[in-house]
């Protein structure tokens, strides 16, 4: 994918500046804002490398004699990606509990849980590898599970076994950073 068609995916402030009187908070607003959209772009940046396995070119990848490492890179875009629009939400979550935030901003966030609050599952046992390949959660009890997905894809699905058994998938796709767009921009724009 070249740099021209990533541009539809840009956030972009409507200025430079926060209105309002307590300078300090308008000021910390536009450091969480500005992070949010450098989250953004690694998303963008994870998606655009990412190389999906289809039924249409499952044969090829078999046959190809990659090295290991190069196979691993689906891994890590896919991984980005979750960590990536995860920590959006993390950041957003700070936003609707500052004390000077719009109540608007709570429903925002509640919205973007609601549609990416499982990412956490994800981003937990990616992180907590160590567990989960041992098919147990964090207090070391045996996952309620016949069977435990570490990071494997099916076509654009990244998926992992969370702590409570339960399989967590998140689609890298177009339609996915669509669907984060609408939440992040009235937060920006």
């Amino acid at each position: 994918m070249d740099n021209d068609s990533l541009k539809k995916y840009d956030l972009c402030f409507p200025g430079h500046w926060i209105e309002g009187e307590d300078r300090e908070w308008a000021f910390r607003v536009y450091n969480t804002l500005s992070l949010v959209q450098g989250l953004f772009v690694e998303a963008v940046a994870a998606y655009s490398l990412f190389q999906p396995i289809t039924k249409e070119n499952v044969h090829e990848y078999i046959r190809k004699d990659e090295s290991p490492y190069k196979r691993c890179l689906n891994g890590l875009y896919a991984k980005a990606f979750v960590f990536a629009l995860h920590s959006i939400e993390k950041l957003l979550y700070r936003l609707s509990v500052d004390r000077n935030a719009p109540t608007e901003i709570q429903r925002l966030y509640n919205e973007y849980k609601i549609l990416f609050g499982h990412l956490k599952h994800i981003r937990d046992s990616a992180i907590h590898i160590e567990d989960r390949g041992r098919g147990v959660n964090r207090h070391q009890q045996t996952l309620n599970s016949n069977i435990i997905v570490i990071g494997s894809f099916i076509e654009r699905r990244f998926t992992f076994t969370g702590e409570n058994g339960n399989q967590y998938e998140v689609e890298i796709s177009c339609a996915t950073l669509t669907t984060t767009t609408p939440v992040i921009m009235v937060y920006v724009g």
